[in-house]
């Protein structure tokens, strides 16, 4: 049986799984499962597909873990493009794992091999940086210092096929 879901990303095979399975344990049909399930869609900024002038925004804005944008860089490694953006200030809270976290996602970034990389300009964006350089990036890097301004003017940034996916979003109160 193939199911269909507005899911995106492999972490979500698990949790389907056993929703089938609990599903059929209490007795619904292939056919009820698989309605409930193509119905399944992702909650505000947490992986959400949207459309933008031919390109795809993966909003997953309220991402906040290295697992999570581990999750995601996997997932933009295996999307069809013609280009491939990864946008991130990274994560908040880290506290004394914050260096070894955000070098750590620089690598992940860079062995996820986006056609370009866009910082918003922080704390961590040096440790980001190491990471990538680390990991031997040699995409396209920019820094943002106005996040809001890079977020509004997006559109002009995307085309026709382009992926960006959109990982983390940091308070106002966080520099």
């Amino acid at each position: 049986t193939t199911y269909h879901t507005g899911l995106l990303g492999e972490h979500q095979i698990g949790p389907l799984v056993a929703v089938v399975a609990i599903a059929r344990e209490l007795g619904l049909s292939d056919e009820q499962i698989k309605r409930g399930i193509a119905k399944t869609m992702p909650y505000e900024h947490r992986m959400q597909p949207k459309p933008l002038h031919g390109a795809w925004i993966i909003d997953d804005a309220y991402n906040g873990n290295i697992e999570g944008m581990r999750a995601g860089l996997d997932l933009l490694i295996k999307l069809p493009a013609k280009r491939r953006i990864y946008v991130t200030p990274g994560l908040v809270d880290q506290g004394v794992e914050n260096e070894r976290v955000h070098t750590e996602l620089g690598g992940l970034i860079a062995k996820a091999d986006p056609d370009r990389v866009v910082l918003m300009e922080n704390t961590n964006t040096q440790y980001i940086i190491r990471g990538l350089d680390t990991g031997g990036y040699k995409g396209d890097i920019s820094i943002e210092s106005d996040p809001l301004g890079y977020y509004l003017g997006l559109e002009h940034q995307v085309a026709a096929g382009d992926v960006v996916m959109l990982q983390n979003d940091l308070p106002d109160s966080y520099k």
